[in-house]
């Protein structure tokens, strides 16, 4: 434990810095998804194929892989650092790749909670003269919201979890902390099962208040 207790003030700081990451993908890739999945239900053919390309190319590809190419394949080819500066490029980038991996999920969850609404609630908008904007905006989403809590909520979860595939390409985080720690104190058993445990904590919390969430809106189980 004097390890642990010694140690603790790093690895708080690291996960400090996942929670940071997390909220920031998890805003990022709902907004993508959102926007993503109206394009795959748009009437144009060509936003019907630029989400389609999107959700599966991200989608058929490692994250890992995305995260290497992304942060440390482009900087060979395009002067990013010098645009975005050496420090922050790195950031900016495994926040963004995270977002559109995770996005492309997303956009699929939607999609699906869009067209789980019954269709006569949409004929029944247009009768009275609501815009498809507001059909959308006022009927469709918020009936889709509902049913889309608990996939969201998991999908959310695996963003937490998959901020520690940020550590192999440099980005500080909870599990880079931890390896710092481990190189310093060759305790990788004590470390290991506390970032876990850690990780545990926000993942529970994460589902405890989306079951919250989801008995407040009173979704139908049927």
């Amino acid at each position: 434990m004097h390890v642990i207790w010694q140690n603790l003030p790093v690895i708080l700081d690291g996960l400090r810095l996942t929670i940071q990451y997390s909220i920031a993908a998890i805003i990022l890739m709902v907004i993508i998804g959102l926007v993503a999945a109206l394009m795959r239900l748009s009437r144009f053919k060509v936003l019907q194929w630029i989400a389609t390309a999107y959700v599966e190319l991200f989608r058929s590809t490692p994250l890992l892989v995305q995260l290497f190419f992304i942060v440390l394949g482009l900087p060979a080819i395009l002067p990013v650092n010098e645009w975005f500066g050496q420090l922050l490029y790195p950031i900016l980038a495994a926040a963004i790749t995270l977002s559109l991996n995770e996005g492309a999920y997303v956009t699929e969850i939607i999609r699906a909670g869009i067209l789980g609404v019954d269709r006569g609630q949409k004929e029944a908008a247009e009768s009275i003269g609501m815009t498809g904007i507001q059909t959308m905006r006022y009927i469709v989403l918020p009936q889709a919201f509902k049913r889309m809590i608990p996939p969201l909520v998991n999908q959310a979860a695996q963003t937490i979890k998959d901020t520690s595939l940020l550590a192999p390409v440099g980005i500080v985080e909870l599990v880079y902390k931890g390896e710092v720690v481990i190189a310093a104190t060759f305790e990788s058993f004590k470390i290991w099962g506390l970032i876990a445990t850690l990780y545990f904590i926000i993942i529970f919390s994460v589902s405890k208040c989306a079951s919250y969430l989801e008995r407040r809106l009173q979704v139908d189980k049927r």
